[in-house]
């Protein structure tokens, strides 16, 4: 929620760290402008930091947005500098900002420096410069509204014991807010209709972030979205009052009372009176991107900024891969993936993937796909598929007998299936803890069985560990046995490093002890990679030549937050700044 988001913002300020709205990591901002005749957007200017919300000036002469505390204007056409707007001793307006309808005045959310500790209040300042006039004695107070004639201002208010985020409404002048709507959850976004006669809204009510329109008086609480898998946030209404713009969050990525940051958004257009959404531009964003009303006085054009992460354009390009089973909660079924891997693989690709592992093989399809269609979903995605994950444990019996011949036949079809998926590698999963070196020699001679069928068909036949192949079974280990007792052409060892860890294994030591066997591995970490400190990343890629590494595979079993793609897009960028 907006009042976790900021206030963090600001400790951070107050730290020393960044400046009072810096947003993390650091950011590339671009000034776009969304034509609605001829549905075209353009940059009109770049910014190698943070800018955010544009407001239209109702003159069509400026475009204001907020950069480190401050306000700034510059020309709707991008030419010239940014300049200033002088807002006296408020030093740290976040990106709620709204101009008068006459032009004169903008109110302001902001901290009030004269008081302790972190809130945030509205203010009004006059447009040319001055000192703002304090209009909510209480916070958090965060505006998105004016009323046409001036007198009122429309806010998200956190108020009584539980912080109950809804909509109220207060005199500019000062004097009694009126609490609007009172629906469990978060109602934020509030503007007037340019006639004065609705607010509109967005609320979380109904379980999904939605908007919402009702009277100005707080009667009449409509809902005007129906979105299936997004959040929907701000709308902004134009001025001629027939079409609303507002912000979508996928669900994949963000809880329904968020707004962060970094997200891949769309922009999204209903008429007024609603109907079917129109998607008019997906981008990456978020927060800052239009959080307040930017149409152009026309009713033609609407501002907004999206965004680059500077590290990600900067860090060096990198052959990796991502497992795709660490994104199953996204894409582990048939059905999720069918809905949303247009999405996930998209934003892989975006963090700097270049290839996948499937994890998702059964019965001749891939996440329910034919092969050939699974190959060209990855593909369009730009991803290359190097590898795939499966398995077929033996059965007690074809243990104890050593009789593996049906298993065999399971391969073959499995095989026939990568290789109308155009998959190079293939790699065992998993396989139960063995207990005898009896059942390790029927383990490796069935490994190498398989690695024949792969080799024939053309595809190379890999093992993947967890922990247990690193305790001793008699004199040696489940995964020294099958490296010894594998022929390296029909087997390669894809080590999973932080399995070798938790087993109690030095992956380096690995790597150095048999040269060459180790052609895929999995880079690994408890959370995101380099998150913990326990697995020693510096060794393993400074003997991939040693171990005869050609690729790796970054996967994850859980990230530091609910976001798995959070993490996958931060274990990326670890890996492209800090190894070859």
């Amino acid at each position: 929620m907006r009042f976790k988001t900021i206030q963090l913002s600001a400790i951070m300020a107050l730290a020393g760290t960044t400046g009072a709205f810096a947003q993390q990591p650091q950011v590339i901002s671009y000034l776009e402008i969304y034509d609605t005749e001829t549905e075209t957007h353009q940059v009109i200017k770049e910014f190698p930091y943070l800018i955010e919300a544009p407001n239209w000036t109702p003159d069509g002469k400026w475009l204001v947005v907020n950069k480190e505390g401050r306000l700034y204007k510059i020309s709707p056409d991008g030419s010239g500098d940014l300049i200033e707007i002088d807002t006296g001793t408020i030093t740290q307006c976040n990106n709620d900002h709204v101009i008068s309808a006459d032009g004169k005045w903008i109110a302001i959310s902001s901290n009030d420096p004269t008081m302790k500790g972190w809130n945030s209040y509205v203010f009004k300042v006059p447009f040319e410069g001055g000192e703002p006039q304090k209009i909510t004695p209480e916070g958090p107070s965060y505006l998105h509204g004016i009323s046409p004639d001036g007198k009122k201002i429309a806010y998200c208010a956190f108020r009584g014991q539980d912080n109950e985020a809804d909509v109220y409404t207060m005199p500019v002048k000062g004097g009694k807010e009126v609490r609007l709507t009172d629906a469990p959850g978060l109602d934020d976004g509030p503007e007037y209709s340019m006639d004065g006669k609705y607010i509109w809204f967005n609320s979380v009510r109904s379980g999904r972030m939605q908007v919402w329109r009702m009277k100005a008086n707080g009667k009449e609480q409509t809902q005007m979205t129906f979105d299936e898998d997004m959040n929907s946030w701000f709308p902004h209404i134009s001025p001629d009052g027939n079409k609303v713009v507002y912000i979508a969050y996928h669900d994949y990525e963000v809880a329904p009372g968020e707004h962060t940051a970094n997200q891949n958004v769309q922009l999204r257009m209903i008429p007024a009176k609603g109907g079917e959404p129109k998607i008019l531009v997906k981008l990456f964003g978020g927060q800052g991107t239009i959080n307040v009303n930017s149409w152009s006085p026309d009713s033609k054009k609407f501002a907004y900024v999206s965004y680059r992460i500077a590290e990600e354009m900067t860090a060096p390009k990198k052959e990796m891969a991502v497992q795709l089973y660490s994104a199953r909660q996204l894409i582990g079924t048939p059905e999720l993936f069918a809905k949303n891997h247009e999405y996930v693989l998209g934003r892989l690709a975006q963090m700097g993937y270049t290839g996948a592992e499937a994890a998702s093989y059964s019965d001749g399809r891939f996440s329910g796909m034919e092969p050939e269609d699974f190959k060209a979903a990855l593909n369009k995605a730009g991803l290359d598929l190097i590898s795939s994950h499966t398995t077929r444990v033996l059965s007690e019996s074809e243990m104890a007998s050593g009789d593996f011949t049906a298993a065999l036949e399971w391969w073959d079809r499995c095989i026939e299936a990568h290789k109308k998926a155009g998959i190079p590698r293939l790699a065992m999963s998993y396989s139960p803890k063995l207990e005898t070196e009896a059942q390790l020699k029927v383990m490796a001679d069935y490994l190498n069985a398989i690695g024949r069928k792969c080799n024939e068909a053309g595809i190379r036949f890999g093992y993947h560990n967890h922990a247990h192949e690193f305790a001793k079974v008699g004199n040696t280990t489940m995964i020294d046995y099958f490296i010894e007792n594998t022929d390296p052409e029909n087997v390669f060892i894809e080590m999973d490093v932080y399995w070798a860890v938790v087993g109690g294994a030095a992956p380096a030591e690995y790597m150095q002890k048999y040269p060459g066997r180790f052609e895929v591995l999995h880079i690994k970490d408890k959370k995101e990679i380099g998150q913990s400190g326990m697995v020693g990343f510096d060794a393993i890629f400074r003997n991939f030549d040693k171990g005869g590494t050609k690729c790796f595979v970054v996967e994850m079993e859980e990230a530091s937050s609910s976001n798995i793609l959070k993490g996958l897009r931060e274990s990326a960028l670890y890996l492209r700044n800090n190894f070859r």
